[in-house]
């Protein structure tokens, strides 16, 4: 489903060589390595938190973890992720760009969390262990990008039914609240109302075609 790339380099001239044309560039970097550009986005609310930080100085990684990966769930994160699955979504190649000083090992960590929280795989570019050198992506992870992209609007309620798999749930409340708002399917009550939606959005996989019967507007 996510047809665009996404790799993370800590060489400043991959960036300034890439072609901006089919290339969106995300700055992880806080000492201003990068010279100031129209075409950078500052992505530094992705690095991990200060409690993170402590933890990594301390030696304790279970609390380092834990500490990133709440990080990476809250909701401004949440809303600048969905901006990077909107992106990948509609085939763009991201490149970020962090250099690890003042950092012992955040690269791997944001890669690997990115990973286990959303199912995307960043490929570190320059890595000879193609476990870390590619980009991949989990579709288990499908419902997830779907639920964050049209949270945030990037598509509507006919996209996101089209594209969410038959045979998982829809089980997240404030999404299916708006899917009922934007389609009124038919029914008298919330909980038909929710019935007629997961119909249609599983007739939509044997026919894309298929019209939801909808409320009366009156």
């Amino acid at each position: 489903m996510l047809r665009g790339t996404i790799y993370l380099t800590n060489n400043p001239n991959i960036i300034y060589q890439a072609d901006l044309r089919t290339t969106k560039i995300i700055n992880m970097d806080e000492d201003g390595i990068l010279q100031e550009n129209k075409n950078i986005l500052g992505g530094t609310c992705l690095l991990p938190p200060v409690e993170a930080k402590i933890a990594e100085a301390d030696g304790n990684e279970q609390l380092y973890d834990m500490s990133y990966h709440n990080h990476l769930l809250e909701p401004y994160q949440q809303f600048f992720i969905a901006a990077i699955i909107a992106a990948l979504y509609k085939g763009a190649n991201l490149l970020i760009f962090f250099d690890e000083i003042g950092y012992t090992n955040t690269t791997k960590k944001f890669v690997e969390q990115m990973y286990i929280i959303y199912g995307i795989h960043i490929g570190i570019i320059g890595e000879q262990d193609p476990a870390l050198a590619n980009c991949y992506y989990d579709n288990k992870c499908i419902p997830i990008w779907l639920n964050l992209i049209y949270s945030a609007k990037i598509i509507d309620g006919y996209e996101f039914c089209l594209q969410y798999p038959p045979d998982a749930e829809l089980t997240n409340p404030q999404v299916i609240k708006d899917l009922i708002e934007e389609m009124n399917p038919v029914g008298n009550t919330l909980q038909e109302k929710f019935h007629e939606l997961d119909r249609y959005r599983k007739d939509l996989h044997l026919n894309p075609k298929v019209i939801m019967p909808i409320s009366s507007i009156v």
